[in-house]
């Protein structure tokens, strides 16, 4: 018994000492952090007599970690059992500034991606300091234990959702998932989101349009003093509630409600000019009391329907019985006022070109010639309408419209029943008093201005006889130098149309024209009237000589200039000046009878 009691004594004196000189045992100083633990008397606060560190007595401190195993958050949450164990990571005894935190690998060394939240996109360019501190601190545990020590440094206690780090620029108009829309590579980007997935999918020309087209940009009133962060604009795009559930929610009714308030049951989202359950946009005329036809179908809406400057769009109400019910008079009142039906000249299928037919020309019958002429060929521009056009050309350009406006003459002015109200005088003067009293009608015909009812005996003071009657009238009546067929006054003698082919042997020596009608006739040329014997000549033809050949006295002779012809003036009387003499002047100048 007294041995027992001696050594329980000895070890309580052992123990003392030891109290006083604990840094005999210590392996080294505890780090700042646990210098309240330095001291023999505090090593069981963390190591269990004859066991090495135990995991529970750190826990029993660190119960922020403990919950965070417990729950398998954190790094700690994450770590396997067999890593699981403090002083592997967290190392004592190794001096006031060792780096009890992160241990031998320190803070760069240290792999994010262990605490179950790896760093991704723009988190990995992000300071630590910028997310772990005191601020963005959300589990009470940790916060309590800051409290109670608020210089010890932790990284514990932060959440993971977005908005409990990050300001949500929504203000809380959608959903706190913000993972469903953006990703950690760009706030702005979206590659999560589709409309698809909301009450409201974008169809046809909605998928094209911008998002703040819809979504406006609204004032934040509100100071936001307890957020997280601090807000990234004042204004924030209005996501929830918008209205939606009619077209005209957003877009403005340019019908202004005259054709009900159900748009779609007329539009698709693919284009508004586009018409639902027709083949084409045009086809919805189909529906209305004026179905389009031939042009119309390709005509723009708004000119007919408006909008124009000043003026409202019309749908209903519109009258359309008459053409000039929406087109402006295109003839400029050169065919009445009101003018004329419309369709009886033109039709739907195009305003050119015109329906009308020579038949309808009624005013003025197309006969002959006339009826094969061009419209153009009588209806001519004139520059003197222009002045009607001013005014009808303003108004068009006014309401955009492209229909066309002639300046055609079709009233023509003066008695049509008269040529020379349409046509020129080709003859220049040469029978204006004829055509005054009887008109060019008294020549020429309808049929064609070459057909000619003149009579060339009747009428003129120049017969057609013989081989005249077959002569083609240019022959006579030529080209003058101003360019004008020359009819009157013409001389009649032959001389003037037909060359002198005996070079004016046979020309009046006072007038110097040659009277061809004395030997030839109109008949024929060649056939001639002379005889030779007076009054034609003094040299009668007797005995021998009329059976001579003519070219035996007249021979063909030069008369200059290239030019021949057969000589019949100036040939000798006398015997000699056409025989030879055989008896070689033996009877020169003998003039008497022979006497035995």
């Amino acid at each position: 018994m007294s041995g027992s009691v001696e050594r329980v004594l000895a070890a309580a004196l052992f123990l003392a000492a030891a109290g006083a000189r604990a840094d005999v045992f210590s392996p080294g100083p505890l780090a700042e952090s646990h210098a309240d633990l330095e001291g023999l008397k505090n090593c069981t606060k963390c190591h269990v007599a004859g066991n090495k560190l135990s995991n529970d007595t750190c826990l029993a401190c660190h119960k922020p970690t403990k919950k965070d195993i417990v729950e398998h958050k954190g790094i700690h949450g994450h770590l396997p059992p067999p890593e699981l164990t403090c002083q592997k990571c967290h190392p004592e005894h190794l001096g006031r500034d060792a780096d009890l935190l992160w241990g031998p690998k320190g803070q760069k060394g240290f792999d994010h991606a262990k605490t179950g939240y790896p760093l991704k996109g723009k988190h990995a360019e992000v300071k630590c300091a910028d997310c772990h501190n005191d601020r963005l601190i959300r589990d009470p545990a940790v916060r309590a234990a800051r409290a109670k020590k608020p210089k010890q440094v932790t990284f514990l206690g932060l959440p993971t959702q977005c908005a409990q780090c990050h300001f949500d620029e929504h203000r809380g108009q959608l959903s706190s998932k913000c993972e469903k829309c953006h990703s950690e590579v760009s706030w702005k980007a979206t590659p999560r989101f589709s409309h698809a997935k909301t009450n409201f999918p974008l169809l046809g020309k909605h998928a094209d349009v911008k998002c703040e087209k819809c979504h406006p940009s609204v004032k934040d009133e509100k100071a936001h003093a307890d957020a997280p962060m601090p807000p990234y604009s004042e204004t924030f795009m209005r996501m929830s509630p918008l209205a939606h559930a009619a077209c005209t929610d957003c877009h403005k009714d340019p019908h202004e409600g005259r054709l009900g308030a159900n748009c779609t049951a007329c539009h698709t989202e693919n284009d508004w000019k586009e018409i639902k359950g027709v083949s084409g946009e045009r086809a919805f005329h189909e529906k209305t009391r004026y179905p389009l036809r031939g042009a119309h179908t390709t005509v723009d809406c708004k000119s007919c329907h408006g909008p124009f400057p000043g003026i409202r769009a019309v749908f209903k109400g519109l009258k359309f019985d008459h053409c000039t019910d929406c087109h402006v008079d295109a003839h400029l009142g050169e065919l009445g006022s009101p003018p004329r039906a419309c369709d009886s000249c033109h039709s739907l299928a195009a305003f050119r070109p015109a329906i009308y037919e020579p038949a309808a020309h009624k005013q003025y019958p197309l006969e002959g010639g006339h009826f094969a002429t061009p419209c153009s060929g009588c209806h001519r521009p004139d520059a003197a309408l222009e002045s009607r056009a001013v005014p009808i050309r303003a108004f068009l350009e006014k309401r955009r419209r492209k229909d066309r406006v002639v300046l055609t003459r079709f009233l023509v002015p003066g008695d049509t029943r008269r040529c020379d109200t349409c046509h020129a005088d080709t003859h220049r003067g040469q029978f204006a008093a004829r055509v005054k009293q009887a008109g060019c009608a008294d020549c020429h015909r309808v049929a064609s201005f070459a057909q000619v009812n003149f009579d060339h005996n009747r009428e003129s003071s120049f017969r057609l006889t013989g081989a005249h009657e077959n002569a083609a009238c240019i022959g006579c009546h030529g080209v003058d130098l101003s360019g004008v067929v020359r009819y009157k006054p013409l001389p009649a003698d032959c001389a003037s149309c037909h060359t002198d082919v005996h070079a004016a042997q046979f020309a009046d020596a006072r007038t110097r024209t040659t009277d061809c009608a004395r030997c030839h006739t109109t008949t024929d040329w060649k056939g001639t009237t002379f005889k030779h014997w007076p009054p034609f000549t003094n040299f009668v033809l007797d005995g021998k000589h009329e059976s001579v050949e003519c070219a035996a006295c007249h021979p063909e002779v030069n008369v200059g200039g290239g030019a021949r012809t057969i000589h019949y003036r100036g040939i000798p009387t006398t015997c000699a000046g056409c025989h030879f003499d055989v008896h070689r002047g033996a009877f020169r100048g003998f003039t008497g009878g022979f006497t035995p």
